[in-house]
């Protein structure tokens, strides 16, 4: 049955009651809003946030989310009223009456037929929207695909878009009366449930349609999950029913509210009203000017609440007077709010007298003087014992697909802003081309396959797991005292070992597989979240953003380029660069940002197709496109330098510990300390960086400012590129052998012998890989053969069959030599085993093998990683030859001899004969089995 109030239209006797009546029930339904939404919204804000609130916060918290909640309701009051009063006075222009029709917010009661009139109305705006909308998208698709012309299209769109205009009345029209006639039709069955004519329901199914959609799209269309923010859209929905509640309340309870306040008189209510506004005045400076600017509490409503965040925002463009992006409440300090010029996010002039970014003073640059001796010293300015250290690391970052890289696309825009106050260096190379070679590379300073103890003992698709024997950033920075923390975003960090030296270790974001991830707006909460708990302390935070890595994601509510694979890269480049761009906008409102360091880079780039590296795939080559990467040193204060020359995100870990000293005398590094570049601008432009990666083959790669040499070892070849003349490394000049080429022949040979050649099995990969082939100082014992000169430096031991037993005709088997060398062999040597058949039990070293023998190809030891040159006085090396035995061969034995050909000079080989192993004889075919007759006995 439907209450007797919600039947009376309400009927004013003038214009000027109707609106006051209009705005007292928006201010009611704002009310509703408020007061249903906060608590919703705060209880879902504890329970998403990623880290237990601290107690001490939880009040402010409180009173944080009261003041927004207020905030809210003035808006949704002054937005409902302004909305309700221009109907009203709309009406009022073609109504003899107005101020006798209901406001816009009241339930007109049904008609005769059941339905309620504003119903049918809303299901006809629903429904002529989605159609008109679906019909201009296939519209605006087809013409996009039937003509390039870009001004073509858009006139084609346009014209629909008119017709499609003028088609909308009578449209809506047919739509109404349709939903009333169904309305109408269910009346007699559906009284309360009916969605075509009440109110109540409508808003439910509504709901739920809407839902279906969001799913649908979510589960159908990856690339469109970003947009839609499932938190922003169930805000909406529950603020929208608390404004019902508060419509319905105000039919209830507007009354008995203002009878009760006729009976109490004028003075009590005023008195009462006075001491209400003075309590709330006070409670709302206070959070505004204290209490809400408690970090945890700050930033809990900030990263676990889109709506939350916009109130903060709205806070802080209401408070920006200079409009310079910096308010001064809530826990922000624009020390000059009259001037957009200065804010804590402004670039330091020095020596001027004036403190632009509000750290307490201005910055001089007297004391920077380049020093006269070898070792860059850190300026007494700088010599802090508080620093905190925010280490970013961006998946698949190409140099030259940003802002700062030259891009014509402004894909990093933040990055670049960065970068002004920074010191960026122009030619960093990643120290592999994968993400999982470069980041544990990164972190400790050594190179993956040469220098790293790896268990490699882990399940398919998971990356080799770092052991306890290394030493990682995190675990330096936990020798001074420092809080760590590490938010990730991939699977990789679930297992990897990661967590060495961690206090707080989040992989939620990338717990599980997801090829579609978006998630660098949660990065960035998690991290404004993390550093926010943090204040007061010294801390550590390494996050990782892995959004422009493949597979790549359109982000058209950020940037539209178009859907081709590199349109969606530096679309993905641009959506990461629009959250960092909030992280450090937020982190510069926090007390702790003149105080921290803040350090970017990226694990490699990616191919766009330039070499033979399909589009979107790196880890397989080191030409610039997958090794050219950002990286970016800001101190607070510093000025800031653009450096040249080659250098290597290895050098992030011991520059760090210099920043903030730590003693690291005990550990090696590959990369060497960039204190002279941050502070006193110095380049070498003379150093030679490296590179390396195993996949598909094994590769290394030498390169300075001028020149890349990359050398191949498996198949022993070189490329080598003039980066002066040819940046984009296309053209080999290794065939030519210019002179250029011997000194970075030099410096890569010089760098494999130490890195790649040490024999420390259990800090070097590629060592525990040679097993099959370096065998140590242990002597073997092979089956056949007396140590013999193959050369002056190498000499052969025997040969032994791999699994102990002898060859058959017909058979496919391995073959072992085992050689020494007796001093340091100049060449590399490609080896082959050359076998015949035999009746004799020896066979002498000078024979000459048969034309009838069998010859494997030729092979450098372990495929390239161990040739002859990097063999070790001492070692003993075994050689695997797998032969197969032809059918028809006879005899006891097989001889064997084996063959070394010099790699770069084909002509010049070396042959030995080893000795005899065994050769079994065919096994006899069995004897034919009798023919058999119709019962089974044999034949006659």
């Amino acid at each position: 049955m439907i209450p007797p109030y919600l039947h009376v239209v309400p009927s004013f006797r003038s214009l000027r009651d109707a609106i006051v009546a209009d705005v007292g029930r928006a201010i009611w339904m704002a009310a509703g809003g408020a007061v249903v939404f906060v608590p919703v919204e705060l209880a879902l804000s504890v329970v998403t946030y990623s880290q237990p609130i601290p107690l001490a916060s939880v009040p402010n918290l409180v009173l944080l989310v009261a003041l927004l909640g207020a905030i809210l309701w003035l808006v949704l009051a002054a937005a409902t009223a302004a909305l309700s009063i221009g109907l009203r006075v709309a009406r009022s222009a073609i109504a003899h009456a107005p101020h006798r029709a209901p406001g816009p917010f009241v339930a007109e009661p049904p008609g005769a037929d059941g339905v309620r009139p504003g119903v049918a109305t809303l299901w006809a705006v629903v429904a002529t929207a989605g159609v008109l909308g679906m019909l201009l998208q296939r519209t605006g698709a087809w013409a996009i695909e039937r003509y390039k012309e870009p001004q073509l299209t858009a006139a084609l769109i346009a014209v629909a878009g008119l017709v499609l205009a003028a088609a909308a009345a009578p449209l809506h029209r047919a739509f109404t009366a349709a939903a009333r006639a169904g309305g109408a039709a269910l009346a007699p069955m559906l009284r309360v449930a009916n969605p075509l004519a009440r109110w109540r329901a409508a808003g439910v199914a509504l709901g739920v349609l809407a839902g279906m959609v969001l799913l649908a799209c979510w589960l159908a269309f990856p690339t469109a999950r970003e947009p839609l923010h499932a938190r922003t859209v169930l805000a909406a929905i529950v603020i929208g029913f608390g404004m019902g509640v508060g419509a319905l309340a105000h039919d209830r309870l507007g009354p008995r509210v203002a009878a009760a306040r006729r009976r109490r008189g004028t003075r009590s209510q005023r008195t009462r009203g006075l001491v209400v506004a003075g309590a709330s005045l006070v409670a709302i400076m206070a959070t505004l000017l204290h209490f809400g600017g408690d970090p945890d509490a700050k930033y809990v409503a900030f990263t676990a609440s889109p709506a939350f965040q916009n109130l903060i925002d709205l806070v802080r463009v209401a408070n920006d007077v200079d409009g310079d992006g910096y308010g001064s409440l809530l826990g922000e300090n624009d020390c000059d709010p009259f001037d957009s010029s200065i804010h804590p996010g402004a670039k330091e002039i020095p020596d001027d007298g004036i403190d632009q970014d509000c750290s307490g003073e201005d910055l001089s640059l007297r004391d920077l003087a380049a020093p006269s001796d070898p070792k860059d010293p850190i300026p007494d300015k700088f010599k802090r014992t508080d620093w905190n250290v925010l280490f970013i690391t961006i998946d698949t970052v190409r140099y030259d697909e940003t802002t700062m890289g030259g891009f014509t696309r402004d894909t990093t825009p933040r990055l670049a802003e960065l970068a002004k106050k920074s010191t960026t260096f122009t030619f960093c190379n990643a120290p592999s081309a994968g993400t999982m070679a470069s980041i544990p590379a990164i972190i400790t300073s050594k190179y993956f396959h040469s220098g790293i103890a790896l268990d490699e003992n882990v399940p398919p698709h998971m990356p080799p797991r770092l052991k306890p024997e290394n030493t990682t950033l995190p675990e330096i920075m936990k020798r001074a005292g420092y809080y760590t923390g590490v938010i990730a975003s991939h699977e990789y960090w679930n297992d990897w070992g990661m967590e060495q030296g961690v206090d707080d270790y989040d992989n939620s974001i990338g717990k599980t597989p997801d090829p579609y991830r978006v998630c660098a707006d949660k990065v960035t909460d998690h991290a404004l979240a993390w550093i926010a708990r943090q204040q007061g302390k010294k801390w550590f935070l390494w996050t990782h953003y892995i959004d422009p890595h493949g597979r790549y994601v359109a982000h058209p509510d950020v940037v539209d380029w178009s859907d081709t694979e590199r349109d969606k890269y530096d679309s993905e480049l641009k959506w990461t660069d629009q959250e960092l761009g909030r992280l450090f906008d937020e982190m510069s409102r926090l007390p702790s940002w003149k105080h921290t360091i803040v350090i970017v880079t990226s694990d490699h780039g990616d191919s766009m197709g330039e070499h033979t590296v399909p589009l979107g795939t790196h880890g397989t080559a080191l030409y610039r496109e997958l090794q050219h990467v950002p990286m970016i040193f800001y101190i607070p204060d510093n000025a800031p330098h653009v450096i040249g020359g080659a250098v290597t995100n290895l050098d992030i870990v011991p520059t760090i510990a210099d920043l903030v000293g730590i003693d690291v005398h005990d550990l090696s590094f590959e990369g060497k300390s960039e204190v002279g570049a941050i502070f006193y601008g110095k380049e070498d432009h003379d150093r030679i960086v490296f590179a390396e990666t195993n996949l598909p083959d094994r590769q290394r790669a030498a390169i300075s400012e001028k020149y890349k040499l990359i050398y191949y070892l498996n198949k022993g070849i070189y490329e080598f590129f003039d980066l002066t003349a040819d940046p984009w490394e296309k053209t080999n000049l290794a065939p030519k052998h210019p002179a250029s080429m011997d000194p970075m022949k030099s410096a890569l040979d010089k760098w494999l012998e130490r890195v790649m050649y040490a024999r420390d099995s259990d800090f070097n990969q590629q060592i525990r890989q040679m097993k099959d082939a370096l065998l140590g100082s242990a002597a073997p014992a092979p089956a056949t053969g007396a140590r013999g000169a193959l050369d002056d430096q190498i000499d052969v031991l025997g040969a032994s069959y791999a699994d102990g037993s002898a060859a058959v005709p017909g058979s496919k088997l391995d073959v072992f030599v085992y050689m020494t060398a007796h001093d340091r062999e100049s060449t590399d040597f490609k080896f082959s085993l050359t076998a015949w058949p035999t009746t004799d039990a020896t066979v002498a070293p000078d024979v000459a093998p048969p034309v009838t023998a069998l010859h494997t190809s030729p092979h450098l030891t372990a495929d390239g990683a161990l040739p002859s040159s990097r063999w070790r006085p001492g070692e003993y090396i075994r050689e695997r030859f797998t032969i197969s035995v032809p059918k028809g061969w006879t005899g006891t034995g097989l001889a064997v001899a084996v063959v070394a050909t010099d790699k770069d000079a084909p002509k010049t080989t070396h042959l030995h004969v080893i000795g005899v192993l065994p050769l079994q004889a065919p096994a006899a075919p069995p004897p034919p089995e009798p023919p058999q007759g119709s019962n089974g006995s044999a034949a006659p």
